[in-house]
């Protein structure tokens, strides 16, 4: 009975899951799974998003504990309120991995690796400076969930929807970020009251405003 059982439930096991070899540490489970459509490409989106968050949650917090100058406060609030966020979509995107019959890979090493999110400076960190690479690091993680939202829409309607509120929720963040030197037609804001013209440009080679 239990070898026919076993044999029932691989059988149930979409065929798409076939190609999630490509994706050593998300094992596809043995188990019923409510799933349809293309396994890979949820895999892939969930998971490239799972490691993003993961890897903002960690640097906004550096980034909460060590900012420092005129904007300390205001900062040291917001950055604890995106922290939060941040954090709840990385649980949810783990959930859903799960729920379509995978596990999630939130190691360390998955995120050193994977991340195309750089790490955020060791020691204190001055207002403007802060309010520069959000600005920028936002748009990156941005970038990532859009791809996914593109390459499940079809797919897996579910999973597409989740990661549109993430998109949501990014796009609210580097908004957040990127008013305090925002320019409108009454104020040519330049950043000079906090020490730093124009900090929130982005560097070279990095995603415009």
């Amino acid at each position: 009975m239990r070898v026919v059982l076993a044999v029932l439930l691989l059988a149930a096991v979409p065929a798409s899951a076939q190609s999630a070899a490509r994706y050593p540490h998300n094992d596809v489970s043995r188990q019923l799974a409510s799933k349809t459509g293309d396994l890979a490409a949820s895999i892939k989106a969930l998971q490239s998003t799972l490691t993003e968050l993961q890897q903002l949650a960690l640097q906004t917090k550096q980034a909460h504990w060590n900012v420092s100058g005129t904007l300390f406060y205001p900062l040291h609030e917001l950055l604890q309120d995106h922290y939060t966020g941040i954090s709840k979509y990385a649980d949810e995107c783990a959930e859903r991995l799960l729920a379509i019959g995978v596990s999630s890979d939130g190691r360390a090493a998955t995120i050193v690796r994977t991340s195309q999110i750089p790490e955020y400076p060791g020691g204190f960190t001055g207002d403007a400076a802060v309010i520069k690479w959000f600005t920028v690091t936002y748009l990156t993680a941005d970038r990532v969930t859009q791809a996914g939202i593109r390459a499940t829409e079809k797919t897996d309607p579910t999973t597409s929807n989740l990661l549109q509120e993430i998109d949501n929720a990014l796009s609210k963040y580097q908004w957040q970020m990127r008013a305090h030197l925002q320019e409108t037609p009454t104020d040519p804001n330049t950043g000079a009251d906090i020490g730093a013209p124009r900090a929130a440009s982005p560097p070279i080679g990095g995603p415009s405003n």
